[in-house]
């Protein structure tokens, strides 16, 4: 991943296409371009070569791949394809993390030892936030929708906190396994992007990123809202260790209580070029 003096991002394959070089060891931006560190070829951000200081010409089938980006509140996502397929779909823009309103989002990062599709499916599974998380009452489902690259979700729920179970409301929108937008309205308005880095297929990075609407920053809500961020957190350590000790049942044995576990598995084929 670099930057060019003109200030876009690019990322690209590591590996200089000449004699496979490091680009991320000892390689430099030059204008425009990036350069070799091994025989300083300089290739653009769309991966083509541009200058051999020692040729008399270019060698126009040297290419680094290059993978498309967008820039999302700070976030740099990465589309990837295993036959190269251009993005089918956008990501959305959150307005709350543009709202002065709200503050600016508290960050945490996990690394889990899971495949990306289980952590989706616990949207799906309403029992678990009982029996895993401790929460007081079962979640009541106004809506769950799959449609496209969208799971949407609705429901109202009792939380646990500190002072005692609080009623509220979350609604969650995924795209597809590595975003998703989680709005809570419990004691106070929370905006939370969820945004998950498939490091294999065993391992993900995932990123907690968590606002809260407090335009005149009382204090009050600054402590619920640290409150808030702790009890996620916590609440993801909790799913950390059923899934890291776990195995994906690939036929599950279901009840008319699970949820919409079929459901999140249909759509989830849509995210692989191969039967899983």
């Amino acid at each position: 991943l670099w930057r060019s003096e003109a200030g876009e991002l690019h990322l690209q394959d590591a590996y200089c296409p000449h004699l496979g070089a490091n680009f991320g060891a000892g390689g430099e931006v030059v204008g425009e371009g990036i350069k070799c560190p091994f025989h300083h070829w300089v290739f653009n951000g769309a991966g083509k070569v541009i200058e051999i200081p020692y040729a008399k010409r270019l060698n126009e089938k040297a290419c680094v791949k290059t993978y498309p980006l967008r820039v999302r509140h700070g976030i740099v996502m990465a589309w990837y394809h295993p036959d190269d397929v251009e993005p089918l779909y956008d990501l959305p823009f959150v307005p709350e993390l543009d709202d002065p309103a709200y503050v600016t989002p508290i960050s945490t990062a996990h690394s889990i030892k899971t495949c990306i599709q289980e952590m989706g499916e616990n949207t799906a599974d309403g029992a678990h936030f009982m029996t895993v998380h401790g929460h007081p009452g079962e979640a009541e489902y106004g809506n769950f929708e799959f449609r496209d690259q969208f799971m949407i979700m609705e429901s109202t729920q009792t939380f646990p906190s500190s002072g005692g179970p609080v009623q509220g409301t979350l609604k969650s929108t995924s795209v597809g396994f590595g975003w998703a937008e989680v709005r809570y309205q419990t004691l106070i308005e929370v905006c939370m992007l969820t945004t998950n880095v498939p490091v294999d297929d065993e391992n993900v990075i995932q990123y907690f990123h968590v606002s809260y609407k407090n335009p005149e920053r009382d204090p009050k809500i600054d402590r619920i809202g640290a409150a808030f961020n702790k009890e996620v957190n916590r609440q993801l350590t909790d799913d950390m260790f059923i899934w890291e000790n776990k195995r994906f049942e690939p036929n599950p044995q279901l009840c008319d209580g699970d949820g919409p576990i079929a459901r999140y598995r249909k759509w989830a084929k849509q995210f692989y070029t191969e039967a899983v």
